[in-house]
């Protein structure tokens, strides 16, 4: 008989890893024919342009060098959103949370540490930073364990206070006298800068892998986010299982707010030595995509980062072939798009209908 029609149907058994592996190709693939045609349209080459962003992004030792360290403050916050969504918190709060991380970590750099050995100093300023990042994350995890206040809105609009923070204090009272006319803080110690592992990767990646790790750990070994996630299933059903969920909640989200602030803390330590205007291009926001890419997996977190780093290195190498850079923001949501939707057909089957088969 000849088939007459098809339908989708949730599959009952869970994909195999090939398949899985075959559907994100899957988007990759379509992400690249929606980027090359977005970019045909716009009126450039789409090979010039996907050359250009594989040169900036993974094309020589320098260019790698690169995105390995603008993937650690991607990584770091999308580890804390991911932490954060385990107890079913939404922490649109990341930028925030890294630029007073930051703060926290320049403070200490420029005036707790100066008479201390490189081995105190460097953990000082990192442990600080995680903590100012934590802090602000408590601001928004109050409210939200002890009132319901939406924690979307209030780590949302405690983003900009962070950030106008920062500006206010790196022309103001922290502003460098030698750089009166650049937004910029003086320098942080010696001794609290970190250093490079090697081909000009700093030791922020060591510590995006050890945070991974660790995650990745907890979530098969911890018994404070199996308690998470039942919170986060509703404060009743923590209840009858002798769960506190306020508690849990404000820690789970201070934990997240740490990891996003240990982001911050990084940037300062080993890329911009200052506090500084701008000091995130929008890493904090980057890591939502980078998590939900990722599945909220953590050692996922870690290429998924490296890869969207890429893309913003790579969009510095398209100005230089005459192709506007917002070209890689473009191509960052579709890849986004186009995966997740893939990854979600993963979960369905086509089912062949033939004439006169009878639907259950």
């Amino acid at each position: 008989m000849s088939p007459t029609a098809f339908r989708f149907e949730p599959r009952l058994d869970e994909p195999r890893l090939i398949e899985w592996a075959m559907r994100l190709a899957a988007g990759i693939a379509s992400a690249i024919v929606l980027g090359a045609l977005v970019i045909a349209i716009a009126g450039y080459d789409p090979l010039v342009a996907f050359a250009a962003l594989w040169r900036g992004g993974f094309g020589s030792v320098r260019a790698v060098a690169g995105t390995l360290n603008k993937s650690v403050p991607i990584g770091l916050c999308a580890l804390g959103i991911a932490l954060a969504y385990r107890a079913r918190l939404w922490n649109i709060g990341a930028e925030g949370q890294l630029y007073f991380g930051a703060f926290a970590a320049a403070g200490t750099g420029l005036w707790v540490v100066q008479d201390l050995p490189t081995i105190l100093a460097i953990p000082l300023v990192l442990i600080m930073g995680a903590l100012g990042g934590g802090l602000w994350a408590l601001l928004a995890a109050l409210p939200r364990a002890l009132l319901g206040v939406s924690e979307i809105l209030s780590t949302l609009m405690l983003n900009y206070v962070a950030i106008l923070w920062v500006n206010f204090l790196v022309v103001g009272p922290w502003a460098d006298p030698l750089t009166f006319s650049f937004p910029y803080s003086p320098p942080i110690a010696a001794s609290a800068q970190l250093p490079k592992l090697g081909i000009g990767v700093h030791w922020g990646f060591a510590v995006l892998l050890f945070a991974a790790g660790l995650f990745w750990v907890m979530d098969f070994g911890s018994r404070t986010l199996y308690e998470a996630r039942v919170a986060g299933d509703g404060t009743t059903v923590a209840r009858y299982a002798g769960i506190s969920a306020a508690p849990l909640m404000i820690g789970i989200f201070c934990m997240a707010g740490a990891l996003a602030g240990l982001a911050g803390a990084v940037e300062v330590a080993a890329s911009t030595h200052r506090l500084q205007s701008g000091l995130s291009p929008g890493y904090g926001f980057m890591a939502i995509l980078v998590a939900w890419l990722a599945g909220g997996r953590p050692l996922a977190i870690v290429p998924c980062a490296i890869f969207y780093a890429g893309l913003l290195n790579g969009g510095f190498a398209l100005q230089v072939s005459g192709i506007p850079p917002a070209i890689s923001t473009i191509l960052q949501p579709l890849l986004l798009l186009c995966i997740l939707g893939s990854l979600a057909l993963a979960r369905y089957r086509l089912r062949l209908l033939r004439a006169g088969m009878r639907l259950p």
